[in-house]
């Protein structure tokens, strides 16, 4: 089942090289390098349907058992280990990369859940931020994760070493449009909840049960004002005067959390 490739060139090769750099393929397939990657993205419950792998010759030895979970329809093809590294996206690459096929998502359908927690990435720039806001979402409870439009796009290669195999797991939609989504989100029934350092009602004192919707703005700027009035109901975060803010995904997971406290931790699946 293994393809020998030896050239630059091939166009399989190609594919990789450039889905490495930019984090996904023309056709919107998710890649990503590293045994970790693939392992994820081979577990039970995972969104992801391994499509093509390519390894150096080396790591096709060292991972034999990973590579042998593989799905019978997944493409294997092997590379001499130094066309690996000139094509990796990293400094110093296992020899591992993947191209995985996200399961799409539905948003109605998860607005329309009883209890859905939504998270609203409105401007965040960081790809760092948004893979970690990623994986407090899955630990926490949170039903997706929406990029709109202007925010980075959570799929980076960054982004997604950040959130450490909770992209496999945790529904994420990017490049949303802002008028769509808020008039599915109201439509659904969700309360729109947005956060705020001056505003007078703190975290612990909201009532988080029911279906919601976090908007996270950037760190500095906060939410623009055209999305801050969305919300439903303005929040904040009590912190010493000293501080000036909080990371946004700091602030997220925090927020996150007295979700999950107020629901005793009963995650919905």
């Amino acid at each position: 089942r293994v393809r020998v490739l030896t050239s630059a060139t091939n166009s399989l090769v190609k594919v990789f090289r450039r889905a490495l750099a930019e984090g996904v393929t023309r056709d919107g397939w998710l890649c990503g390098e590293g045994p970790h990657f693939l392992e994820e993205a081979l577990k039970p419950g995972s969104r992801a349907l391994v499509r093509s792998v390519l390894v150096s010759a080396e790591a096709a030895e060292k991972h034999r058992p990973l590579l042998a979970r593989l799905p019978a329809d997944a493409e294997l093809a092997q590379i001499p280990g130094r066309l690996f590294h000139q094509i990796a996206g990293t400094r110093t690459p296992q020899g591992v990369a993947a191209l995985v096929e996200l399961r799409l998502l539905d948003l109605k359908t998860v607005a329309a859940s009883r209890n859905a927690v939504l998270v609203i990435a409105c401007g965040l720039q960081d790809p760092g931020n948004i893979g970690t806001i990623v994986r407090s979402a899955d630990a926490l409870g949170a039903s997706a994760v929406v990029a709109l439009a202007g925010t980075v796009n959570p799929f980076n290669p960054k982004a997604v070493r950040s959130c450490v195999g909770s992209i496999f797991r945790m529904p994420v939609i990017a490049g949303a449009k802002a008028e769509s989504v808020f008039k599915l989100l109201r439509d659904s029934g969700v309360r729109i909840l947005g956060t705020d350092p001056k505003s007078a009602v703190g975290l612990s004192s909201a009532d988080l049960r029911g279906s919601i919707a976090l908007l996270v703005g950037q760190e500095a700027a906060g939410l623009p004002l055209e999305i801050s009035r969305e919300a439903d109901e303005l929040l904040s975060i009590p912190i010493r005067g000293e501080a000036d803010s909080l990371n946004a995904a700091t602030a997220t997971g925090i927020f996150l959390y007295e979700v999950a406290r107020q629901r005793r931790f009963r995650y919905q699946p």
